[in-house]
């Protein structure tokens, strides 16, 4: 999400409060029915000719693709999830994202998944186990690592500012002190169920998030616990 507005870019990663984040900032003030969110990554935010010789480097040259089949793409319902920032702006708009514990975020991600029926009609499963949704997902898609969506072309995360979904109240607190506005309430857009992430791991599970989540895990200071 770009705000020209407040010069920030909010990069948001999915299951990690962007929704109430982007609906606090207006975001969404313009769209209707599903989606809308803005899921773009850094990448795809970054001025890419400013880094021509990186751009073969890392998984750019993909993130260029798909930075120009989204913008050109009539089928984006969000005319927001459009805007660009200018090499300046790209230098000195705050950045900031929220990340999650990995463990919490992929099982939220499951929740998701199995309550919503377009999630399942998708991919042509009317059912599917913790298990074999973590087997075909956990590190691709949505489910990407949290690094992937926020690392820029040279490999860096760059970012001004990473919150915590454990400690989002005061953490977007912080945020909003520095973009230099009240902190507003956060609305919960797409509140869970309350379960417990815990509750859903058997052994086997849990080593399979450590170890592909294993980069963002160590750079967060995650664990299961």
């Amino acid at each position: 999400m770009i705000s020209h507005e407040h010069r920030f870019i909010f990069i948001h990663i999915p299951k990690c409060a962007g929704t109430s984040i982007e609906q606090v900032f207006g975001h969404l003030d313009s769209h209707r029915g599903r989606g809308g969110q803005d899921h773009r990554s850094l990448r795809m935010l970054q001025p890419a000719f400013s880094n021509l010789h990186r751009l073969h480097e890392r998984g750019n040259l993909f993130e260029v693709g798909r930075r120009f089949k989204h913008h050109l793409s009539p089928n984006v319902s969000n005319p927001n999830n459009k805007i660009q920032v200018s090499p300046r702006q790209y230098q000195d708009y705050f950045k900031f994202t929220i990340v999650r514990n990995p463990w919490a975020r992929a099982y939220s991600w499951y929740r998701n998944y199995i309550r919503d029926p377009l999630h399942k009609g998708a991919a042509g499963q009317s059912d599917i186990s913790f298990h074999e949704f973590l087997h075909q997902h956990a590190g691709r898609g949505m489910l990407r690592s949290q690094l992937y969506w926020i690392t820029d072309y040279t490999g860096r995360v760059d970012m001004d500012y990473i919150g915590r979904f454990e400690n989002l109240n005061a953490d977007f607190g912080t945020i909003c002190n520095k973009i230099g506005i009240e902190t507003p309430d956060l609305p919960h857009k797409t509140k869970g169920d309350g379960a417990d992430y815990r509750d859903a791991y058997d052994q086997a599970n849990r080593d399979l998030i450590s170890t592909i989540y294993q980069e963002e895990i160590k750079l967060f200071d995650y664990a299961f616990d």
